[in-house]
This record gives C-alpha cells, sequence and structure tokens, in this order.
C-alpha cells in the first residue's frame, strides 16, 4: 500500500502544468524554506543532535581507526548542520505536516543523508574490524537512513511542483504518515548510536588526555581537555526544550564553562609564547575562537533561557569539532 501511494504522487509530479496552452513553470521552493527558519522559530529549540559533531580520530593505519571514522562521518553528515536530521523533521512536523492546500508547502529534504548512508556503509565494509554494538546500530541506522531516503525524494517532485493545490493535499495525507514514521525510525536509531559514538569518544578524549600529559605535550592536552568539557556542556542541555529553562543546570553548566575557559586560556598562552608567529586563521586558534564564542553563546543563553541562544551555542561546538576534525591531517598518532 505505501509503494503504491508514493509511486501515485510520483506519477502526479512527473507531469508539468499546462494553462491556455502556454507551459507554467511553478518554482521550486524546497531549497529556500531553511534561510531564516532558525532566526523566526517560535516552537522550540531546533536540536541537532543529542551529541553534537563529534571528532575523528587521529589517523594510526588500522582497519578499526578507518572503521570507526568511517561510521563518525556517517554520523555527522545526517545529524550535523542546518539542513541535518533533527531540524528537517522539526520543519516536517511543525510547518509540512500543518499546510493547507493554499499555502506554499516547505518539504524538507536531510542535507547529505546520501553522503552519510555511503561512509556508515564503507564503515560497514571493513569486516575485519568489528566493533560489537556500533555494527548492528549502524546497519540500523543505514537500512532506517536509506527508507527515509526513497521515500522522500520520492515524494519530493509532488511538492515541488505543488501537486497538493490540485488534488486538494489528498497525496499528502497518505504520505505523511509513511514520512513522519520514516524520520521516527531514523532518529531513534541514530540517537542509539550516537550514544555509543559519543561514549568512546569520551574515552578516546581522555586516552588521548592521558598520553598528551605524559609526554608533556600541553597545547595537546588542553585542546582535548576544553574540547571534553564542551562535549559534557552539550550533553548537559541535550533536551533544550525543556533544559535550557531550569536553573539548577547552569550550576553544572557554570563548572564546565569555567573549566573550559581555563583549559582555553592556558591553551592559548602557550601558543603565544612558543609559537608568537604562527597563522592564527585555522588550527589550534579556529578550534579556540569556535570554543570562546560557545562560552558567550552560553552566557546570552543563561541569560534569555531560549532555544535560539542554544542554537548559537550548538553551531559553535559544531565548529569548534570542525576545525578539530580538519587539522587531524597535521596531528601525529598517540
Amino acid at each position: 500500500m505505501k509503494f503504491q501511494v508514493l509511486f501515485r504522487l510520483l506519477v502526479l509530479a512527473v507531469f508539468p502544468v499546462f494553462l491556455s496552452g502556454c507551459y507554467y513553470a511553478i518554482p521550486t521552493i524546497v531549497e529556500a524554506v531553511n534561510q531564516n527558519r532558525i532566526q523566526n522559530e517560535s516552537e522550540g529549540a531546533i536540536l541537532e543532535s543529542n551529541t553534537g559533531a563529534l571528532k575523528l580520530i587521529a589517523q594510526n593505519d588500522t582497519l578499526a581507526t578507518d572503521k570507526m571514522n568511517a561510521y563518525i562521518q556517517g554520523y555527522n553528515s545526517i545529524m550535523v548542520g542546518s539542513w541535518s536530521l533533527w531540524p528537517s523533521y522539526h520543519t516536517f512536523i511543525n510547518h509540512t505536516l500543518k499546510s493547507k492546500p493554499a499555502d506554499t508547502i516547505p518539504f524538507p529534504v536531510v542535507n547529505d543523508l546520501e553522503k552519510g548512508i555511503a561512509f556508515m556503509k564503507k564503515g560497514l565494509a571493513c569486516d575485519q574490524a568489528t566493533i560489537p554494538g556500533l555494527d548492528e546500530a549502524i546497519t540500523e541506522s543505514v537500512a532506517a537512513a536509506e527508507k527515509l531516503r526513497r521515500d522522500e525524494q520520492t515524494s519530493l517532485p509532488y511538492f515541488q511542483n505543488q501537486i497538493y493545490r490540485r488534488d486538494n493535499m489528498a497525496g499528502a495525507r497518505q504520505v505523511f504518515p509513511i514520512l513522519q514514521e520514516d524520520y521516527e525510525k531514523l532518529i531513534a536509531a541514530m540517537n542509539r548510536t550516537g550514544k555509543l559514538l559519543a561514549d568512546m569518544q569520551k574515552t578516546e578524549t581522555e586516552r588521548r588526555m592521558a598520553a598528551y600529559r605524559a609526554q608533556k605535550s600541553m597545547i595537546g592536552y588542553h585542546t582535548e581537555k576544553s574540547l571534553l568539557h564542551a562535549q559534557e556542556l552539550i550533553a548537559l542541555f541535550n533536551r533544550p526544550e525543556n533544559s535550557v529553562s531550569r536553573p539548577e543546570n547552569y550550576i553544572e553548566g557554570d563548572r564546565l564553562i569555567a573549566e573550559m575557559e581555563k583549559a582555553l586560556q592556558t591553551q592559548r598562552k602557550i601558543l603565544d609564547d612558543v609559537y608568537p608567529l604562527r597563522d592564527r586563521s585555522g588550527g589550534l586558534d579556529a578550534i579556540n575562537d569556535s570554543l570562546t564564542e560557545m562560552s558567550e553563546c552560553y552566557r546570552k543563553m543563561k541569560k534569555k533561557k531560549t532555544a535560539r541562544s542554544f542554537n548559537r551555542m550548538m553551531k559553535r561546538y559544531s565548529d569548534a569539532i570542525g576545525n578539530y576534525n580538519r587539522s587531524l591531517k597535521f596531528t601525529r598518532p598517540l
């Protein structure tokens, strides 16, 4: 039945509209939906994921590392960004489902979903290295992601060509439950995957901190320490629709921010002492800058207690992780 519904939507959508013998091109609005959504949102926080972006592991030429990094890249592709899984689901639930035939209906498409599937499949293909529990969670995530990808791509022309105006939403009413189930299954699968990956990331970060301390490489130590506290801060507020308004959360939040800022100040001082003439446009300085901005966003969130301030804090954290991941190519294995 589900396949019949999606097939009918596709058949309807492929035929152009003719008015008075002339071809009438209905403009696509899907790509423009996200431009000002976060700034104008009133329903609550747009959560990227329960973890934020995840750090890659420095290459050490082992299959297990290659496998983990493929999984992490797949997770980040699907779960991080303004057009990732959670924001797309948020738009679908709060806007698409509530639309009327006369509306210009926003139809969200998860950005980089196909890319994320490819990365996770690449990790699964490294079958000489197994990670019990995580491999199974990734397999479940791939199946759910492929299902959503198929259904959103089949449904997309129906909304792009605004067929819902001509069939009075008949096709939309049939496909909405299918897409909602797809979203919820993928979110559940990715949340399980993210929890496993985040726990492994914390263990890896603590291992790297110990190795840096043993080598008296304190720049690396304080970089990892600041990112660990930032990750813990994101985890503390990972239910922002409720958590940003709870005063008790800011007691622990203040402690984490203080520890993170102390690590950042120490890292910056060592960098300035050892490499005063360095290029400050990327690398460790970019990580420091993003986390410093994250700290500023935290203070605004504490004052305003709004979803928007949480979104901005999450964005700065993801920026820091992105800078960290880009710098790994210059980092020797520990």
